[in-house]
Parts: C-alpha cells; structure tokens; sequence
C-alpha cells in the first residue's frame, strides 16, 4: 500500500512537473529600463491571469531576431518583442505564425494604418523619428527651433549635430526621410544619400548606441540630436533642458511589435500573451511608464502622458507609411553605403 502510494505521489508530482514545463514561455524584450517595467508591472500580472511562467529573455531588436534565425525548427524563443524592421524581417523569413484574431481579440482596437498585413505581428507601442534640442542653449544663443529636416544644413548647427547611422532602426527611418523630403523614397534611396552627405560635415558624433547621443548632449559637445522621443523625454525627465519635437515632412516610425515564433510549443500562452499586451490598461501603462504611443484606439490618456507620447488621429496619422518590407531588402546594402559615403567622409 505504501509503495502504491509513492508511486502515485510521484506520479502526481511528475504531471505537475511537466504540466509546469508546458506553461513556461519565453518572451524576448528589450532589456535595462524597459525590462524593468515590463516585468514587474506587465508580464507578472500575466502569470497571475494565465496561470504559467513567463522567462524574460533581455536584448535588442537586432540580437533576439538573430537569436529565433539560430534556432529555427526548435525555438528557444516563443514571442519576440521588438521594432518593427526586425518583425518584419523575420515574417518575411517565414519565422512567424499567424495571429489568430479569436485569440487575439483586441487585434480589433488597433489603429487601422498601425495593422500588420500579414498579420504575424502585432503592433504595440509607437515611438517616433524627431529633433530633440538643448533648449537652454537655444535660448542663450537665440536659436530658433528645428521644424525640418532640411534644418540640418543650418550654419548654426555645424559641428553641434548627433544622429545615429543607417545600422540603427531611428538612423534608417531618418535616411528615407532624407530621400522622400528630397523626391526619393524607399525605391529611390539616392536622394537620401546626396542630403545626408551634405549633413555629414556638420555632425559631431555619429551615434553608434543610444549612450552616445545621450553623452554628446549632456556633455556640451552636441546641442540637437537626431533621435527618439522615447530616449530624448526619458532624459529630459531627469531635468536635463532637452526638448523633442516632430518635423513638419513626417514622423518616421519605430513601432514595437510582438509575434509568435512558428516551432513554439506554447503558442496558444502566446496568443494570450499579446492579446494582453494590447489591452487598454497594458498600453495606458506603457504609455504611461515607457513614453511609448499606444497602438489601440480605446486607450484614454492623461493630458500630462498625452503630451508627451504619440497619441491620437491626428498625431498617429502623421506616421510616415514606410515600405519596411523593401527596408528590409536593401538594409545590409545601404548600411555598407552609409560607412563608406557618409560616415567615411567626415
């Protein structure tokens, strides 16, 4: 009798193993604040909500894409969570199954324009492509703000300019910025090459990492910087006099986005996962925490957080509509021409 049962305890005990093990998801994010955010405040209550274990796998965009190529057929990897150019790579590489929109209900509360067509992905938060300024400088100096692009030729802003190269997601977005401004696009890139080779001279730091722009500005060696309103407003909110604003021609995007990999055993937790991630109060808390837009129209934001994200018809409708697919193609190609042509000249 005592054998029977100790072997249905170890029984009970080895379903419960496996069951746990059947419910363990892999989510790869980006890692340092965000994770910070994204752990405790959105992926716990999760765990809570669907019963299972979520294993937070912290690293950029470029890594995690790189990290489910490596190990399709057997991922290591269940939804991956990053920018826009990356789910796209990888839906176009055919690593992602596609949402399943009864799992993933409020699919039907997305902006219209922010809807993957190939429905592998999910768009989550927006951040956006701007100049962000030192106004304490521009202010003793009499410097009038940026409002274009074409602003970068300003005499004033020679030696004083950071920007990131076409490597980075915000580097690339402001290089077909640089070409549609000029009578380009993302089939017609040259135009933007011609302008950023005349910008070139004027920039004091080519930004290879987020730090380096941040450094430049608060250092004094750079007073305007290409860059995200996400970075620019995290710095300004520790008191620094930095400001972020759109230019008139255009927002260029970064929009974060999740999918679930195709080979994962938990796909069903995945659906839930991103249906989460993508409810009202998930995005008014990202909005809110992280400074990035909400994708869903029922998000109802505080006027403070309003003014400080992407929010809304008439700002969301000034995203640029990039062609990330044909990015995605020509990526390598222009990243080789932008270290050679543009960075190399300086």
């Amino acid at each position: 009798m005592r054998s029977k049962l100790f072997t249905l305890a170890a029984g009970i005990a080895l379903c419960a193993a496996v069951g746990v093990k059947a419910e363990t998801l892999v989510f790869a994010g980006p890692g340092g604040s965000w994770q910070k955010i994204m752990q405790p405040l959105v992926i716990k209550p999760f765990e809570k909500e669907c019963g299972c274990t979520v294993r937070y796998r912290p690293g950029s965009s470029n890594d995690n894409l790189a990290r489910v190529i490596a190990t399709k057929g057997n991922p290591e990897i269940d939804v991956m969570y990053s920018g826009n150019l990356q789910q796209i790579q990888g839906a176009a590489q055919g690593l992602f199954v596609p949402l399943k929109t009864d799992a993933v209900p409020n699919l039907a509360n997305v902006w219209p324009n922010l809807l993957d067509d190939k429905k592998t992905n999910a768009f989550l938060g927006v951040i956006g492509g701007g100049f962000a300024y030192n106004t304490k400088i521009f202010e003793e100096k009499k410097i009038a703000p940026p409002t274009s692009i074409k602003d970068m030729l300003r005499p004033e802003f020679k030696g004083r300019l950071v920007i990131e190269g076409a490597a980075s997601n915000y580097g690339i977005g402001m290089l077909v910025l640089m070409a549609e401004v000029n009578g380009g696009g993302v089939n017609n890139i040259e135009p933007g090459f011609t302008f950023a080779k005349k910008v070139a001279p004027s920039v004091v730091v080519f930004a290879r990492k987020t730090t380096d722009t941040s450094r430049a500005l608060q250092q004094g060696t750079a007073y305007i910087a290409w860059w995200g309103d996400v970075r620019a407003r995290t710095l300004a909110s520790t008191g620094f006099p930095l400001k972020w604003v759109p230019v008139k021609e255009g927002i260029p995007p970064i929009i974060m986005g999740a999918s679930v990999v195709k080979g994962s055993k938990v796909s069903d937790t995945g659906f839930k996962l991103i249906n989460h991630l993508l409810s009202k109060d998930v995005q008014e808390l990202l909005a809110s925490k992280l400074n990035i837009g909400p994708t869903v129209k029922n998000a109802d934001l505080d006027k403070e957080v309003a003014d400080r994200v992407i929010y809304g018809p008439d700002e969301v409708g000034k995203l640029m509509n990039i062609d990330w697919l044909t990015v995605a193609e020509n990526k390598a190609t222009w990243i080789d021409r932008w270290n050679r042509e543009v960075q190399g000249r300086k």
